[in-house]
């Protein structure tokens, strides 16, 4: 009788979270979309995406709803800005989102390209199932390393948001030779990376940006300015960490692996935190 009060109790509790959370949601999104701060645009965008939220979404945390959804949207006006300066018109019928998480801008590219065959890329199986089901998405499992990786599939758009940015020089020029192999010939690739705004973060002594210790900072510190490439790893997480790059390094990096151009530079441009590229072999206008 004792545990099925407690087994009730917890499901009451359990179930009362879960309404806060997608109380606050709502709330987010009713807040953005009665803001003068995105265009009508967005609103019509931010109006169709999909609440549904994964419990175990790192990504978000309960009160920071408009912070959520404000991501994704910065993370289509990124996009937007990469296929605007093309050379050419490209219709986007293959997405690529990798990696895909729980959909914090794959709710986003669902609603913007519709007609899209989408698929995410993740090694998290659990953000990659909720995914799945939640936005109509293909799914593949990542792996490390990306040498691993098995998907003969070319894509019209690639989306990578922070994960340049967790990993050493090395993997970096590895994921982007996944990337140059994996687009298509009219295809663009966009993604994000820690620069200038986080090297002023890592230098002021007041602020402890990426949650690493002060000599963890100035090894990053040490490295970018020597190099143009800095990295840490966390503490205690062997090959997984912050990083920071120039663009002139990103640029020679790109150009290693294969013949492609930059036809996107947007500094801080996603969230106003990290910086923005694209990448395409195509030109830019």
């Amino acid at each position: 009788m004792k545990n099925d009060l407690l087994h009730a109790i917890y499901y009451w509790l359990r179930n009362f979270y879960w309404t806060i959370i997608r109380r606050d949601l709502q709330k987010g999104k009713s807040l953005l979309l009665a803001s003068d701060e995105i265009t009508q645009e967005e609103k019509n965008l931010l109006d169709k995406v999909s609440l549904d939220i994964n419990r175990k979404d790192t990504m978000y945390a309960p009160g920071r709803a408009v912070a959520y959804l404000s991501v994704g949207l910065s993370a289509i006006r990124c996009i937007n800005k990469a296929l605007e300066n093309l050379s050419h018109n490209l219709t986007v019928k293959s997405i690529l989102d990798f990696p895909g998480g729980s959909g914090r801008v794959l709710r986003f590219l669902r609603v913007k390209f519709p007609e899209a065959d989408i698929t995410a890329s993740e090694l998290d199986l659990n953000a990659l199932e909720f995914c799945k089901n939640s936005f109509n998405v293909n799914i593949f499992p990542s792996k490390i390393p990306l040498s691993d990786v098995v998907n003969p599939n070319r894509y019209d758009l690639i989306w990578c948001g922070s994960l340049f940015t967790h990993i050493d020089e090395k993997e970096a020029i590895e994921l982007l030779k996944f990337f140059y192999d994996h687009l298509t010939d009219e295809g663009v690739c966009v993604f994000s990376t820690h620069g200038t705004l986080s090297i002023e973060w890592l230098e002021d002594v007041n602020k402890n940006p990426y949650g690493i210790p002060d000599d963890y900072q100035k090894k990053v510190l040490s490295e970018y300015y020597a190099k143009g490439y800095g990295y840490t790893d966390y503490v205690n997480e062997p090959g997984y960490g912050i990083s920071a790059v120039t663009r002139q390094r990103l640029n020679e990096m790109a150009k290693s692996v294969g013949d492609w151009n930059e036809i996107v530079f947007l500094e801080h441009g996603w969230d106003n935190h990290q910086d923005v590229y694209a990448f395409s072999r195509q030109k830019a206008k």
